[in-house]
């Protein structure tokens, strides 16, 4: 049997994404990519150049130039209002480019079924006015992606779709729920040969590389779920 497994750890500044192909519960092939936003030209009209990782591949998204916050606002020191309009564009624009890469791997009838992980965000307790904003846009954003992926696949009775909890997918990964960036990192080193995946990963900022990690651990999991038989298949209603 061949499957799929296309999971993301969703971030406005750095998307990353793992998208794994499998034949007979065997990979054949591990694709990473980083989904980053282009806040320099955004801002300043200085196209942004990621450095490049090797074995990671790069998809810079940009805020439209033909759309302005300001022209969707009527009162610019509303900051609230204007805090919306600017997260609503950036929610639109970086969940069209994941949509690309989505799009381009999951040719469904090539698979017996694809597995879609999402990291399902919890509202926090406590935390600032900032916590909440950045939470609201990831709901924002992952709201787009499930549409999508409903959407366009789900009447092929083929998709699964799994939303572990950040400290489910810790646990798992790193045996740790509240484990951090460092020690998820430590762990894909050490447990699953992260070296051989990204070459030059212990040379690279935490920053540069913890979404993609995140992503290969969710990935995981779903593996894990996969030859256990727990996923269950989306109904279409």
């Amino acid at each position: 049997m061949k499957h799929l497994i296309i999971s993301m750890d969703l971030s406005f500044k750095s998307t990353g994404m793992t998208i794994a192909k499998l034949d007979n519960n065997i990979a054949e092939e591990i694709s990473f990519y980083r989904v980053l936003f282009d806040k320099e030209l955004s801002l300043h009209h200085k196209e942004y150049s990621p450095k490049s990782i090797k074995n990671v591949n790069d998809f810079v998204y940009r805020m439209p130039h033909y759309i302005l916050v300001n022209d969707l606002v009527i009162d610019e020191d509303d900051e609230n209002n204007v805090e919306q309009c600017e997260t609503t564009l950036k929610a639109i624009f970086c969940s069209s480019a994941i949509k690309k890469i989505i799009d381009k791997h999951c040719k469904i009838n090539d698979y017996d079924f694809v597995v879609f992980c999402i990291e399902n965000y919890i509202m926090p307790d406590f935390g600032g006015k900032n916590q909440l904003k950045s939470v609201s846009g990831l709901i924002m954003l992952q709201g787009f992606i499930r549409e999508h992926i409903i959407k366009e696949y789900a009447n092929s009775k083929k998709i699964k779709l799994l939303t572990p909890t950040p400290s489910k997918i810790k646990s798992f990964f790193a045996n740790n729920g509240r484990a951090d960036k460092s020690l998820m990192i430590k762990s894909f080193i050490e447990n699953y040969d992260g070296k051989k995946l990204i070459p030059d990963i212990e040379k690279l900022t935490i920053s540069s590389i913890n979404d993609v990690v995140d992503s290969f651990a969710m990935a995981m999991y779903s593996y894990h779920q996969l030859i256990n038989n727990d996923i269950q298949t989306i109904e279409v209603l």
